[in-house]
């Protein structure tokens, strides 16, 4: 396995012009990026070679970085006295500018690293041949002979040769890339790389055809401007409060910016995630409050719904709806809950929708009730819920969305009743 790393803080690759380790991206210089990629992909002691005594201010005291429980030492090339911080372990070699994900960080750390590897990306356009191209794996011997390369300019090519004589080889990566940020090109390149990371494996068809495109935008700028993942949260709360403050005064002017709040809620939910996957401050608690704010929106809003529908027209048989929807749906959430402690999951309800299809990709024997499940249980996800909403506001038909919610809620009822008695039936048999 690779435990450590070596950081060439300034850029090394073959056949390009320098580029600059302190260069902003995405909120991160290049440096800071890449020590919490490595952090947070279980690479934790990292070692930064500098071209000259300075160094950047502040990284090691980053409470990002601590938090991973990872080690940071600074060494100027060529410094007396320097050493790996484990020094007969192998290391993963990179340069101050090259942008990848932890998954990647990952993937390398979990390699047998006997050999010295030159890392390869996938792509034939961008395939290195032989020369050194951001990273490598290798092994503590090759350390001292790194140290002794030349400390002025640009010396990819003492890298190439280095790895030609220490008999290196290309190790192509198939399921990885990442990009040396050296030019305004390469730069959209890693920025490219990065957006494509934020997508969850939770993600439906609409967050990843529509939603994620316009949050990715909005993520930039926010990013920019220094706003904190718990800030996004915090506003996407009251902007969905409002909208069910909205929707609950009745009228189609109220109903109609009601629907259209609520699908900007659904969008802008996305940006406090990718801001904190895209400047490392994600916690546990922003987790928790962002699903919390989820789940009120939602609530707040089919609360509301039936109250402005009889706002607007009188009639009592909304409320008496919304009344049963909003039953249904606390009963559903009761019995999900107590089939999630039955089951043995960690209290995620994406894991329960991904056990059952997991379940039909193996051929493993569905009733009617999982097979429906598999089919239509993209219509309760949180960003199809809110682009029907909108669109039924937009036509002034928000009763529709009150009855849908009605015959959803019912028919997941029933779902979760059945789910409950297999799983009672299994621990009895």
């Amino acid at each position: 396995m690779v435990e450590q790393a070596v950081i060439l803080a300034e850029p090394l690759a073959a056949g390009r012009g320098p580029g600059d380790p302190d260069q902003v991206l995405l909120g991160l210089t290049l440096l800071q990026r890449a020590v919490l990629t490595l952090s947070h992909g279980g690479i934790k002691r990292i070692l930064v070679l500098c071209p000259g005594p300075s160094r950047p201010a502040g990284l090691e005291d980053d409470e990002r970085l601590k938090a991973t429980g990872a080690t940071l030492q600074w060494a100027a090339v060529g410094e007396a006295g320097t050493a790996l911080p484990l020094a007969h372990a192998p290391f993963l070699l990179l340069s101050g500018t090259v942008v990848f994900t932890a998954a990647l960080a990952r993937w390398i750390h979990g390699l047998p690293a006997e050999k010295n590897l030159l890392l390869r990306p996938k792509e034939p356009e961008r395939s290195p041949g032989l020369g050194f191209y951001g990273l490598a794996v290798c092994q503590a011997r090759l350390f001292q002979r790194l140290l002794d390369l030349p400390a002025s300019g640009s010396h990819a090519e003492d890298l190439d040769s280095l790895f030609v004589t220490a008999a290196g080889e290309d190790l192509p990566v198939p399921d990885h890339s990442w990009a040396l940020v050296d030019s305004g090109t390469a730069a959209r390149e890693a920025r490219r790389l990065l957006r494509r990371s934020l997508g969850k494996p939770s993600d439906g068809f609409f967050s990843r055809h529509l939603n994620r495109h316009i949050s990715w935008s909005i993520s930039r700028l926010l990013v920019r401007l220094g706003v904190r993942p718990t800030q996004v949260t915090v506003v996407n709360l009251a902007l969905g409060l409002l909208s069910g403050w909205l929707i609950g005064r009745g009228g189609y002017g109220n109903t109609l910016v009601a629907g259209l709040l609520f699908q900007f809620v659904s969008i802008f939910d996305g940006c406090d995630g990718e801001i904190a996957r895209l400047t490392f401050r994600f916690s546990a608690l922003g987790t928790r409050l962002d699903n919390l704010c989820d789940f009120v929106t939602l609530v707040v809003f089919l609360i509301n719904l039936p109250i402005g529908l009889y706002a607007a027209t009188a009639d009592v048989q909304y409320l008496v709806l919304g009344a049963v929807a909003i039953l249904a749906m606390a009963v559903f959430y009761l019995l999900l809950l107590v089939r999630i402690k039955l089951s043995g999951h960690r209290g995620n309800i994406a894991e329960i929708a991904r056990q059952v299809q997991d379940k039909d990709k193996t051929g493993q024997p569905l009733g009617w009730l999982d097979r429906l499940g598999v089919r239509l249980g993209f219509i309760y996800r949180k960003e199809f819920v809110s682009l029907y909403a909108m669109a039924f506001c937009l036509f002034n038909l928000a009763e529709v969305v009150l009855w849908t919610t009605v015959i959803l809620a019912s028919v997941g009822l029933v779902y979760e009743v059945n789910n409950l008695w297999q799983l009672a039936s299994g621990k009895r048999n």
